[in-house]
């Protein structure tokens, strides 16, 4: 599996999220309630790095060998806790000049690692190719979009900032997403081992 991952994870792309990723929350630590919206961008870098780290440039060839998409899933799986611990690091060292709700931050992140992860997956096991590249260029604008405008923040409170802020909605809607996202890269994976059934051809009659 590690020969596996240090050929086919996009190595700069996750190097590249892992040095943004902390320099966007350095930012938000500096003045939070003014640049707070790039929090949202910092996991959309973290939702992007981790999607793009699934992508198989080679798909038309690796779909076919012994290798199934399980097995290359859980080997390119060594991407997500260095950009979650890339997200952690920095919340955890500034966590005095933020709002007191670290284990929600902490959740926001595994959320979307987890939300990039499945849709990625899914996406592959339909027979996409590199999906990642178009997760990513979503997510970042997205969350930094929903970061900053804030629709409907009592119900939707993605990203809270203000004591007066849902935090208690925050923490569920974020749990339900990743349990979700759980549920449907289980299935992704499952479906990959289930046999397909061969059609039976009844001989010609003679």
């Amino acid at each position: 599996m590690r020969t596996y991952a240090a050929a086919a994870v996009p190595w700069h792309v996750v190097a590249t999220g892992c040095v943004l990723v902390p320099g966007l929350l350095a930012l938000v630590a500096w003045r939070p309630s003014v640049v707070w919206p790039l929090q949202g961008a910092a996991l959309g870098v973290v939702g992007g790095a981790v999607a793009w780290s699934m992508d198989e440039p080679l798909a038309a060839l690796v779909d076919t060998l012994p290798r199934a998409l399980p097995w290359r899933t859980v080997a390119r799986c060594c991407v997500v806790p260095l950009v979650l611990v890339a997200w952690a690091v920095p919340l955890v060292a500034a966590r005095d000049r933020l709002p007191a709700h670290l284990p929600l931050f902490l959740l926001q992140g595994a959320g979307v690692a987890l939300v990039a992860l499945a849709v990625t997956v899914a996406l592959r096991r339909r027979g996409a190719p590199s999906p990642g590249r178009r997760v990513a260029s979503i997510a970042v604008p997205a969350a930094l979009a929903l970061a900053l405008i804030r629709p409907a923040p009592r119900r939707l409170a993605l990203f809270p900032v203000w004591p007066t802020d849902a935090w208690a909605t925050s923490a569920a809607l974020w749990s339900i997403a990743a349990a979700a996202a759980s549920l449907v890269l289980a299935g992704a994976l499952l479906r990959e081992h289930c046999p397909r059934r061969v059609p039976i051809r009844k001989p010609p009659h003679l």
